[in-house]
């Protein structure tokens, strides 16, 4: 297994509030209305849980798919508390 697919794999574990904190203000809205989307989340407390790093079944395209949509707002890396 790649390096690339074994960080992305551990990543699906943790947290994406780092990502959350290091987007501008007014990139805030839209990229939160991109995650509902990718996560496939209405609900505000679903979508704290996924942030939060609290639901395990976070799979690797979705983790892969997070890390697009971060790295388009110039966050490099969104994983973590």
């Amino acid at each position: 297994m790649s390096n690339e697919i074994q960080n992305t794999t551990t990543a699906t574990q943790k947290s994406f509030r780092k990502g959350l904190r290091e987007l501008r203000v007014k990139d805030v809205a839209p990229v939160k209305a991109q995650l509902l989307e990718i996560l496939g989340v209405t609900s505000k407390q679903s979508f704290i849980r996924y942030a939060d790093g609290k639901v395990a079944n976070l799979d690797v395209e979705k983790a892969r798919k997070i890390e697009t949509l971060f790295a388009l707002y110039g966050v490099t890396e969104c994983w973590g508390n």
